[in-house]
């Protein structure tokens, strides 16, 4: 989808942008931008043998804020159908660098293919996702 035929606005999809993708939460976590090279997750995917990754969040449907409650909820149910499936997830975090929006938490799901990946954004009513083929470049996929 281009960004012409989107119904997102531009300032959201700037957002999406601009977003820190953080992959784990320890202090080995991966920090990840899009459409930027990253050699840490080059060197993931192939030590983990898998030719491509998605970010997945649950937060905020439609990029209509929800309480914690709510958005916790969406989480464990995304979990839930990540588990069901047996896609292997790693816990990860989405971060407004602006502070305008709450950090979201999110999976980073190695070996998701695009088309599973945009279904499933699609299902949590999310705007966007994020999808990383076999060049480790994060790239910004639109859902509306």
């Amino acid at each position: 989808m281009t960004l012409a035929q989107s119904v997102i606005a531009q300032n959201l999809i700037a957002s999406y942008r601009s977003t820190h993708y953080q992959m784990g939460t320890g202090t080995d976590a991966i920090l990840l931008q899009i459409d930027q090279y990253s050699e840490a997750l080059a060197k993931f995917l192939i030590a983990s043998k898998q030719p491509c990754a998605a970010i997945i969040s649950a937060y905020n449907p439609c990029s209509q804020l929800q309480n914690d409650e709510q958005n916790s909820a969406a989480h464990e149910s995304l979990k839930h159908c990540l588990n069901r499936h047996s896609y292997p997830m790693i816990e990860s975090l989405n971060i407004d660098p602006t502070n305008i929006w709450p950090t979201e938490k999110s999976f980073f799901v190695p070996g998701l293919d695009v088309d599973t990946a945009k279904s499933l954004g699609q299902q949590f009513n999310q705007n966007a996702m994020v999808w990383i083929g076999s060049d480790a470049i994060p790239r910004l996929i639109l859902l509306r």
